[in-house]
């Protein structure tokens, strides 16, 4: 009895384990795909990894969009602007549904080239994004197209 006790408790370790490393290869997968997607500035592509009744909120551009059409028509005119952009991805946390994205986007705007760091934090529901919500350095982003901070005690 204490022997086939043994098994089983390795076997649910062994399957926890395999499962775990799994989602971990899923979500390095996602990433790879979602950021591929915003390199190739594809829109419709980048509304597929929503569900439809997804929230996308980013209070540095006091973004709070409902819906993958929503956030489609925003990111059809915001990717627009750029001629080309890059991410790099320094640091990914994954913890259940939970993900997070860390990282620098390099857009090349007509006139400048930007980096900017950003946070991205997403919510999954069977393996599509419920919830968004970025965190971009605004005063970086704003600096480097030549907008200077206003000092408030002036």
């Amino acid at each position: 009895m204490k022997a086939m006790l043994c098994l089983v408790t390795a076997i649910v370790l062994c399957a926890c384990s395999v499962y775990a490393k799994t989602k971990a290869v899923d979500r390095s997968t996602f990433v790879r795909d979602f950021y591929a997607a915003y390199t190739a500035k594809d829109a419709d592509k980048l509304a597929q990894f929503y569900a439809t009744d997804a929230t996308f909120v980013d209070p540095s551009f006091e973004l709070n969009l409902k819906g993958s059409d929503q956030i489609r028509d925003l990111l059809k005119k915001a990717l627009a602007k750029y001629e080309t952009l890059e991410f790099q991805i320094t640091h990914t946390i994954s913890a259940g549904d939970e993900l997070v994205v860390e990282g620098t986007m390099i857009g090349k705007l007509p006139k400048n080239t930007v980096r900017v760091p950003f946070v991205s934090i997403f919510r999954l529901k069977a393996e599509k994004i419920s919830e968004q919500r970025d965190m971009f350095d605004v005063l970086h982003f704003l600096t480097q197209l030549g907008g200077r901070m206003i000092n408030r005690e002036d």
